[in-house]
């Protein structure tokens, strides 16, 4: 083991993130139903932000794998910055609900 502490925050982050993946199965589902109304498959933002939501698979994959190669490259500053690249996803979701249940 290279470094205990970061080898310890890789491994939680990425469990954390992992179960975050069950909730993003229920948004991903929910997400289709955004184009419900008509003309709304037009809309740039509401098809960004459709792309978004899809998307958080493959940087929970891909920030995996490259925070694990980080690490053992001996790059631990790297390989944890690396490894919160989801937290650009789960953040603001879990702030929304947060903000929703206390308002």
């Amino acid at each position: 083991m290279k470094n205990k502490r970061t080898f310890l925050f890789l491994l939680i982050s990425q469990i954390v993130f992992a179960v975050s993946s069950i909730a993003w199965f229920f948004f991903a589902m929910m997400s289709v139903m955004m184009f419900d109304t008509p003309g709304s498959e037009s809309n740039f933002w509401l098809m960004a932000l459709f792309i978004a939501i899809w998307v958080y698979p493959l940087a929970f994959l891909g920030s995996a794998l490259i925070s694990w190669i980080l690490y053992n490259y001996r790059q631990m500053r790297g390989a944890v910055i690396a490894s919160l690249v989801p937290a650009l996803w789960v953040v603001p979701i879990a702030g929304f609900l947060l903000y929703a249940n206390l308002s």
